[in-house]
């Protein structure tokens, strides 16, 4: 059974939700660091319109990309209550009524909304430096497009990996109480070593843009051994074993080789061609449409930046860049 040791010699261990109640209150008290802090989560259960056939614990709207606001269908799940077959069904449900319904959750969404002063100043906020000329119109924008959901559940088991975002609990000796959980946008999931990776201290201006960063990127670079690099990148044209945030699936076109040192440099880039799930890791295979092509070598400004994990970027800025730093600009 796993455990989280902090310097203080605290001992946190696994925590078991006894209801959904207790653990929806989690993550309703989480919800900015789960989701975002440029997201609204409604956590309100209601029916909206004959057509949807079940109810949904919650929707977020992420309005990180301010032109391109996005709804989920939240779904909260506590796994002693047999979460596969539930959210296969729950999930099903959603996709087959949302269309239809969409009017509907709409009108239930800004109803809402107007209720909840916060939620309202921040859609109004994100209006205003959207293209859209009023808040009605940018929620539009949000929910008359393609159905997303979320499933946040308490214990990513093997067989969930697939179709769930997770959090996990850890109850310490003192009743203290510590979270890990994935994001959208892989928020504390950076690959840099430096302060880049470092939330404490962060104002929410920087986190805010590091986000930002994230949600326009089109490529993915990640650390690459030689070995692995010639075996795998270049004689396989895949990449595997990557954790990327449920967000960034859809938004990654193209995966860079930043091989380590001695080298200590991006060289090469291939266009991904699928994305898919990489065994029962939780993690991804990325498969390539074509051999990855060469490109000059972009170190880095500062050797303490050297990627351990995967690193958001534009194509465009990569490739013109300078240093990997330049490219990591907002």
């Amino acid at each position: 059974m796993p455990i989280v040791l902090n310097a203080k010699g605290q001992v946190f261990r696994p925590y078991a939700y006894e209801n959904e109640a207790e653990f929806e209150a989690d993550v309703v008290r989480l919800a900015e660091q789960i989701f975002g802090q440029s997201s609204i989560y409604i956590d309100i259960k209601k029916r909206v319109g004959n057509d949807i056939v079940t109810i949904p614990d919650g929707y977020v709207i992420d309005v990180t990309e301010l032109d391109l606001p996005k709804l989920f269908v939240v779904e909260n799940e506590i796994v002693s209550h047999d979460p596969f077959k539930h959210i296969g069904i729950q999930m099903l449900k959603f996709v087959t009524s949302f269309e239809e319904a969409q009017r509907p959750i709409r009108t239930f969404l800004m109803d809402s909304i107007r209720k909840q002063p916060k939620m309202l100043s921040k859609l109004e906020a994100a209006c205003k430096q959207s293209s859209s000329p009023n808040v009605d119109h940018y929620l539009d924008r949000a929910v008359y497009g393609d159905f997303k959901g979320l499933v946040v559940i308490d214990e990513a088991r093997p067989e969930l990996y697939r179709v769930l975002e997770k959090i996990n609990a850890f109850d310490a000796d003192d009743d203290e109480r510590v979270f890990q959980f994935d994001t959208l946008y892989d928020e504390f999931e950076e690959g840099i070593t430096a302060s880049e990776d470092r939330t404490e201290g962060k104002t929410p201006e920087e986190r805010a843009g590091r986000r930002l960063r994230r949600a326009g990127s089109d490529t993915v670079i990640v650390p690459a051994r030689e070995d692995g690099f010639q075996e795998t990148f270049l004689g396989e044209n895949q990449w595997y074993a990557i954790r990327i945030g449920a967000a960034m699936k859809d938004k990654i076109k193209y995966i860079a080789a930043y091989r380590i040192a001695p080298l200590s440099s991006v060289t090469h880039i291939a266009e991904v061609q699928e994305i898919k799930p990489y065994k029962d890791t939780g993690k991804y295979l990325l498969t390539f449409k074509g051999p990855a092509q060469e490109i000059k070598p972009i170190g880095l400004a500062d050797s303490k930046n050297k990627p351990q994990g995967p690193v958001y970027v534009q194509r465009e800025k990569l490739l013109i860049a300078k240093t990997l730093e330049d490219a990591m600009k907002v």
